[in-house]
């Protein structure tokens, strides 16, 4: 494949996808061990095991249950198994990821008498739906159905130097080539969303962007906390601030227009550089761009971290020598030749690129081979949003 084609998975609803997963999807939290069991026994299923599910209201419920139906019409996903407690929540979580065309069955553990009598029928109904899948076969299709999601964890000095500056160049040839962008991390442009705001495409978008951070600092407010979203190991990296934090942290965004602002968990419907208000803590936030339909994540790190997400592939990059050395069996992608041979960006940014074409055309990143994936889908404080206003809560 050339730079500006890959290999993917024609969907129903006219997305494509770069991997082929039977999702097993448990809608709360209660059935996680029996989706376990049941992705334990088939090859080729992909557990989604998220918290809670139960004792949410409001916001809080819709978010989580978006968040699941999007996972379910993922573009990486073929077919889908729901696995719930009771009936009433698990057909409707499975009726709305049957609506985009996906292959789905379901069933509840109530329903099926118990844990062995649900993992007996789900791994023949799960058992059916992977040979289904295994007929699908790779088609070329241009770059510019790509949607790539841009995120930084365990950031140090050489973060913004480095891994995040590289990525940024990814992040404009993708752009320019037509396909789509998802930048994050509400907490990591506080200090610097006056420069996202000026890049923004409307002036809605300029206010939507500066609203977010509004927002989170409110909030940080109604906690009785100081928003400081530096973390022990950015500290010892020798990050100090939180404005020096943000500035490198949005250079893995690139130099693109602001097309959109995003909730949480919400699919983009612009191509471009778009902006997603979700949390920065790593897991949650790979967690809601996956939601938006990212095909796979581009993850910095500066000290390490090792975390990606269950559909949507995480390459790990750093830049930082001594990370690249320890954390070797972590990282995908080094550009530590930055600092250590004073290798110019582009040249680092051609070799990330072609690592993420690799990916897209079915190449297995280090997360998805260890298994170092998980799901955290971030709570609403309904207190707080109720007290700010937002609209979903009234």
């Amino acid at each position: 494949m050339s730079e500006t084609t890959f290999l993917g998975f024609a969907r129903p609803d006219g997305s494509v996808g770069i991997r082929n997963h039977v999702a097993v999807i448990a809608v709360m939290d209660n059935v996680n061990p029996v989706v376990r069991r049941i992705c334990a026994q088939v090859a080729g299923t992909v557990p989604v095991c998220a918290a809670y599910g139960r004792g949410q209201f409001g916001a809080d419920l819709e978010r989580h249950d978006r968040v699941l139906i999007n996972y379910g019409a993922h573009p990486n996903v073929a077919a889908v198994l729901v696995i719930g407690l009771e009936g009433v929540t698990t057909r409707r979580i499975a009726q709305a990821i049957a609506q985009t065309g996906r292959a789905v069955r379901s069933l509840d553990v109530q329903s099926a008498g118990g844990t062995v009598q649900a993992v007996q029928r789900g791994v023949q109904q799960a058992l059916e739906l992977v040979i289904d899948a295994s007929h699908l076969r790779r088609e070329p299709f241009p770059v510019s159905e790509l949607v790539m999601g841009v995120e930084c964890g365990a950031s140090d000095a050489t973060s913004g130097l480095t891994a995040n500056a590289v990525t940024g160049l990814v992040s404009d040839w993708l752009v320019a080539q037509g396909g789509t962008v998802i930048l994050s991390e509400t907490d990591e442009i506080v200090g610097a969303e006056h420069v996202l705001a000026e890049r923004a495409a409307n002036a809605q978008v300029a206010e939507q962007l500066l609203g977010a951070v509004r927002r989170l600092e409110a909030l940080s407010a109604f906690q009785g906390l100081q928003l400081w979203p530096l973390g022990e190991d950015n500290i010892a990296g020798g990050l100090t601030t939180v404005e020096e934090k943000s500035l490198g942290a949005i250079r893995k965004g690139g130099t693109s227009p602001v097309m959109q602002v995003l909730d949480y968990g919400q699919k983009p419907d612009c191509k471009g550089l778009v902006f997603m208000d979700a949390p920065a803590p790593g897991v949650e936030n790979v967690c809601a761009i996956a939601a938006g339909g990212a095909h796979f994540i581009l993850f910095n790190t500066g000290v390490g971290n090792p975390i990606g997400h269950a559909l949507s592939p995480a390459l790990k990059i750093t830049g930082n020598p001594q990370t690249a050395q320890d954390f070797s069996d972590n990282i995908d992608v080094d550009v530590s030749a930055v600092l250590s041979q004073g290798q110019a960006l582009s040249q680092a940014a051609q070799h990330l690129r072609a690592a993420a074409m690799r990916v897209a055309s079915g190449s297995l990143t280090r997360s998805e081979v260890l298994g170092d994936t998980e799901i955290s889908i971030s709570r609403i404080e309904l207190g707080f949003a109720r007290q700010y206003g937002d609209s979903a809560t009234s």
